[in-house]
């Protein structure tokens, strides 16, 4: 092994490798780890491309795994010095981390927490949470050690974090009421054209699509006047009739007296993840977390998801 691939190699790949050795397979690695069997496998792989050879080999016709003579020989040299770097790290972790942080863009907590914690409290009454209310700055966080765990709607495809699909919404394009009439929609988004547009943060996931999906409607980047972070404010500036913007379409109703609202379902799904470390991947809060997530946020988000729009 060179020594760039050392100092490219991370705790979490060798974790993977030792665990797939050990047991013998990919799958049950992935259910000690709570990844997937495809994350693990990325995870071999790319340790055999800082390691500068094949590591392991798949017998075929059967789920079990060869290791191959390097791949033995790194394994010998691991296990027993990484399976005490591991379990110390767990300890000092259990007995550190009595606050689990979590990050969480301002939308989806405002929408979604207040019920989530209730269920989380249920089964985990003395855990602490402290909550980050970020966006663009939570994979970086992450990396930094400064979160836990992040329910987000990026993808970070890092190998040091596990992430876990939760759900999907649609778009909406909300403006005020009163510009069309009480009940009345416009035939063309166009009309939005040479309107004042309030935006999330430059950056932002859904800032992203909308500005791309009116960029092709209108036939050129729609007006944007006002940038904010926060999903309140948008939502408060449009009730007072600023402009227009495009938000979850969770975040208003069709029979709210201010704000009209247009289903955006040509703009490709958002998905929303539950990320977290893959150091703490067994640890029983974050365990919890992800299932009161998946349990409280799942069922909401269903009802906004694509196949709630098939007609």
């Amino acid at each position: 092994m060179n020594q760039l691939g050392i100092s490219k190699i991370n705790i979490s790949l060798l974790q993977t490798f030792h665990l797939v050795a050990k047991h013998g397979s990919y799958s049950a690695a992935s259910r000690t780890l709570n990844i997937s069997y495809q994350t693990a496998a990325n995870h071999v792989r790319r340790l055999e491309q800082l390691y500068g050879a094949p590591l392991i080999k798949t017998d075929r016709g059967s789920r079990k795994v060869i290791l191959t003579a390097k791949g033995k020989a790194l394994h010998a040299s691991l296990s027993g010095e990484l399976d005490n770097i591991l379990s110390r790290i767990s300890l000092l972790l259990e007995n550190q981390r009595s606050v689990l942080r979590v990050g969480v863009p301002q939308a989806l907590f405002h929408y979604f927490f207040p019920d989530v914690l209730k269920a989380f409290k249920r089964e985990a009454p003395s855990m602490e949470l402290a909550f980050f209310e970020r966006d663009t700055t939570l994979e970086k966080m992450m990396l930094d050690g400064v979160l836990d765990a992040a329910v987000s709607e990026r993808f970070f495809g890092q190998d040091a974090i596990v992430q876990h699909l939760i759900g999907e919404y649609h778009l909406s394009l909300v403006y005020p009421r009163h510009w069309f009439g009480a009940d009345e929609q416009p035939v063309s988004l166009t009309a939005f054209a040479e309107r004042d547009m309030i935006s999330f943060e430059v950056g932002q996931t859904i800032r992203v699509r909308a500005v791309d999906y009116l960029s092709e409607h209108f036939g050129q980047p729609p007006r944007i006047t006002v940038t904010t972070s926060g999903s309140t404010s948008i939502m408060l500036l449009i009730g007072v009739g600023l402009g227009y913007s495009v938000v979850p379409q969770w975040m208003t109703t069709p029979d709210d007296p201010k704000i009209a609202q247009i289903v955006l379902k040509e703009i490709q799904p958002i998905s929303v993840y539950f990320s977290h470390t893959a150091l703490l991947s067994s640890n029983e809060f974050v365990h919890q977390l992800h299932q009161t997530c998946s349990e409280v946020m799942g069922g909401k988000l269903n009802t906004f998801s694509p196949a709630s729009y098939s007609k």
